[in-house]
């Protein structure tokens, strides 16, 4: 959805976050196959490959410039990623990372059947409302997402973000939207992850929240704005607006 400019602008810490997640992935799933929905420029699936995935596949739309992928283009499908796609095959993880707030609410469901249908392991996060970004025509709370997973029989594993909560080589939104989603009938890979998550004492976090990077930005942001909008009332009527004020105390 970015332009790879974009991308490129965000690369370091995309590299960072990347790795970090990665590692904390890899200490409790395999991964010798990956898919990426909304790749970008690969990223994400050049790190996997790093880390020793062996089949590394991305779908996104049709900006993508083969020129500029961090993977062979051959391994990226050019896809709608509001409409149904099927890729013939499963994957041990997919991922899909700050792509779905591009896609439109009423395609919502469409986008959630095709991660689900490419494998038993999703890592999922979207933007929340007021997150900002270009083109976000569908934030939504980590809440709504996960009820459309739980529909499909996919259960919410908090295994990440209070692991990255405080690193500030990930970028805030993954720390604050990246949750993994795993398919219920599979019992080995659920019952693994839920000893994981016990072992490690892996502490859950509420299912909707806002990091306070975030937080700050907004609020600060809000801030200048209202002191630039004050600047423009005539003196007269701040006059009388404190007066108001100082009347009601």
């Amino acid at each position: 959805m970015y332009n790879f400019e974009w991308h490129k602008n965000h690369a370091v810490k995309t590299t960072s976050s990347a790795e970090t997640i990665i590692a904390i992935l890899a200490s409790c799933i395999e991964m010798e196959s990956v898919l990426d929905v909304g790749c970008g420029d690969g990223i994400w699936l050049a790190s996997c490959r790093a880390k020793g995935a062996s089949t590394v596949s991305g779908v996104d739309g049709p900006w993508t410039d083969p020129t500029q992928l961090l993977i062979p283009p051959e391994s990226v499908a050019i896809k709608d990623l509001s409409e149904p796609f099927d890729l013939q095959r499963r994957y041990d993880l997919v991922i899909s990372l700050e792509v779905a707030e591009h896609v439109a609410p009423q395609f919502s469901e469409i986008f959630v059947d095709n991660l689900v249908r490419h494998g038993d392991v999703i890592l999922f996060g979207a933007a929340i409302p007021y997150q900002s970004g270009f083109r976000h025509i569908n934030e939504q709370w980590q809440s709504y997402w996960a009820g459309l997973f739980q529909a499909k029989g996919f259960l919410a594993y908090d295994l990440i973000r209070s692991q990255i909560w405080d690193n500030p080589d990930v970028h805030f939104w993954y720390r604050q939207n990246a949750i993994l989603y795993v398919n219920s009938k599979n019992a080995e890979l659920t019952n693994k992850i839920k000893n994981h998550i016990k072992d490690k004492m892996i502490q859950r976090l509420p299912m909707d929240v806002v990091h306070p990077e975030k937080y700050e930005a907004v609020a600060s942001y809000r801030q200048i704005a209202f002191k630039l909008l004050i600047k423009r009332f005539p003196a007269q009527f701040i006059k009388k607006f404190a007066s108001v004020v100082l009347l009601k105390n």
